[in-house]
């Protein structure tokens, strides 16, 4: 008897948490999730305040692997965050990479995929945050240099003789440098190719003792040295464009998340319309720049993301 009673407390108490609307996140609150880097603890912070701001009660979960963060968002665990669109068709969606597609083309298939998934991709911001190589400014300008196109005459002029250090990894993938040099038709001289993690590969730009150097498309160094970032004109990397993205479930008892978040969208250069490398390189340059303060100046990524919303009119004081 006593087992049947408690079996029936048990089964009411199971239908009162579902009646209650208990199970969007953790408690009742919408969950915010981000991976364990400087640009997404500062775009968690973003869309924490924001929402926040807005009246919805909100949880952060943070500093996680780019694995588990996906797994929390397929688990319900996790009902919003921001991910990348490159890592999301090739990653979580397990496709092959072809060069050639562009930011808007990536971010459309992305997205409709991922309908049939139950999440919601809404606005990117077109970031890209992805491979890149670069230069200090005065090597550009003495070269007349502006795009990939344009380095790999370069090259082609120079028969490979330029100094360039890139990632080993990127140096010995199939679609890294070997693709790369047959897209844009050109060759590096060995003699002057320098290979190692990407930390050194920008100390060695730093130091000046290259020309030309692997970076992703965000990093802080990228603002504080002024250095060029050559647009990819012939779109051979593969886009990393920043996408905040729902759990069609908490989206359906929140509807408002979507406008809220694509006005945050909005304020980056090119939100909300398609991609261009004007727009892209625009948009990277704001991350950069945000990126520095907390990489640089040492401000914490939770300032970082209120005074840019303060900034951008989202929130008042």
């Amino acid at each position: 008897m006593r087992r049947i009673v408690i079996g029936m407390l048990l089964g009411l108490l199971a239908f009162a948490l579902i009646v209650s609307g208990v199970g969007c996140g953790e408690g009742g609150k919408v969950v915010v999730g981000n991976k364990n880097f400087t640009e997404q603890l500062i775009v968690g912070q973003m869309l924490k305040q924001l929402l926040e701001d807005r009246g919805i009660d909100v949880s952060l979960k943070s500093d996680l692997s780019s694995m588990a963060l996906r797994q929390g968002m397929e688990a319900d665990d996790i009902d919003i965050c921001a991910d990348y669109t490159g890592t999301a068709w090739m990653v979580h969606l397990g496709h092959e990479y072809e060069p050639g597609v562009d930011n808007n083309e990536l971010y459309q298939v992305v997205k409709e995929e991922e309908e049939g998934n139950d999440f919601v991709w809404l606005d990117p911001i077109w970031n890209n945050n992805t491979y890149a190589l670069a230069s200090w400014l005065e090597f550009v300008e003495e070269n007349e240099l502006d795009t990939l196109s344009d380095l790999a005459a370069l090259y082609r002029e120079e028969d490979g003789k330029i100094d360039t250090f890139v990632g080993f990894e990127f140096s010995a993938r199939p679609d890294g440098l070997p693709a790369l040099q047959e897209h844009y038709d050109f060759e590096i001289d060995e003699g002057h190719l320098m290979t190692g993690l990407p930390g050194p590969s920008r100390m060695a730009l730093k130091e000046h003792q290259v020309d030309v150097a692997m970076v992703f498309g965000t990093d802080y160094d990228i603002a504080e040295y002024g250095w060029h970032v050559y647009k990819d004109d012939l779109s051979f990397f593969p886009p990393y464009d920043l996408t905040p993205y729902v759990n069609q479930a908490a989206l359906d008892e929140y509807p408002e998340i979507a406008g809220i978040l694509n006005e945050l969208v909005a304020t980056f250069p090119g939100g909300g319309q398609p991609a261009t490398p004007e727009i892209v390189s625009q948009c990277q340059a704001v991350w950069q720049e945000l990126n520095a303060e907390v990489d640089v100046e040492k401000m914490e990524p939770d300032e970082v993301a209120r005074e840019y919303l303060l900034d951008n009119g989202l929130i008042e004081e």
